[in-house]
């Protein structure tokens, strides 16, 4: 949605398309990435599919972001500035259509399957595209095609929740896997599939090693460790949105429910 100011350029050039054609937007979360371009579809109107938990965030805008999904922001001013934020607008609740469980929307020619999965975020949602056997993942894989571990959970995230996610990923019969921020992953994708898995323990053992080492520490500190260790760099705005430390927590709150470590905030 962040490039759907060129949307009415591909269909009408590439496709042959008209924007009007558009009925409905599925929202996999409610990240600025997803809908900070969703302006440009204002004469459209179409129908925002978004999980009920994410129902607010449209009706609030940035408030709710930066307090809920990013309440760690390092650099208040830059992230704003940033076009992600710029762009954002409220929703007015009669575009809005959320969904609580798994539903199926039927498009005549595609039925397309929309499942929450609560990894990334606790409003993801996972869409499968039936007869294309085609199925977008959203956010809960990397977000940087080119890095290693460039994993995050904001504050309404579970790391367990993700871990379960890519495993039944790994399961499902589709032919292609779309990534929110990478190139699609024809099947078969099971490499995939396992190294996103490991990715994500690796991430969890290196928090809990760090731990063990010091024996105590801020989550600020581990973040920036992490980072360090795995060779991560985030860039504008994601930095400035403190991603590494909300995703250090949501790790942290699962090693606490282990009985691995004492979690104080």
């Amino acid at each position: 949605v962040e490039r759907s100011r060129g949307l009415g350029d591909v269909y009408k050039r590439q496709l042959g398309r008209d924007t009007q054609d558009i009925k409905y937007l599925i929202l996999t979360n409610t990240h600025p990435t997803q809908w900070a371009g969703l302006e440009a579809l204002n004469k459209i109107k179409p129908k925002i599919i978004v999980h009920d938990k994410g129902k607010q965030a449209l009706l609030e805008g940035q408030k709710f972001i930066l307090k809920n999904q990013f309440p760690y922001t390092s650099k208040f001013g830059l992230a704003m500035r940033s076009s992600l934020f710029s762009n954002i607008k409220k929703v007015k609740e009669e575009f809005i259509q959320p969904i609580e469980k798994s539903e199926t929307l039927d498009l005549g020619e595609e039925e397309i399957i929309i499942q929450p999965s609560g990894g990334h975020s606790q409003d993801s949602l996972i869409i499968h595209a039936y007869q294309a056997k085609c199925t977008f993942i959203g956010d809960e894989a990397n977000i940087y095609p080119d890095q290693p571990s460039a994993l995050f959970l904001d504050a309404t995230g579970n790391s367990r929740r993700r871990l379960k996610v890519l495993q039944l990923i790994e399961k499902m019969n589709t032919n292609v896997i779309c990534p929110g921020h990478q190139t699609p992953v024809p099947k078969p994708f099971d490499l995939y599939v396992h190294n996103l898995i490991f990715e994500h323990n690796h991430t969890k053992d290196t928090i809990l090693d760090l731990l063990i080492s010091v024996g105590q520490a801020k989550s600020l500190y581990l973040a920036e460790e992490v980072l360090r260790i795995l060779g991560v760099v985030w860039k504008t705005p994601y930095e400035e949105l403190g991603v590494a430390k909300t995703t250090v927590e949501c790790f942290l709150k699962e090693l606490e429910s282990e009985n691995r470590v004492r979690f104080i905030k």
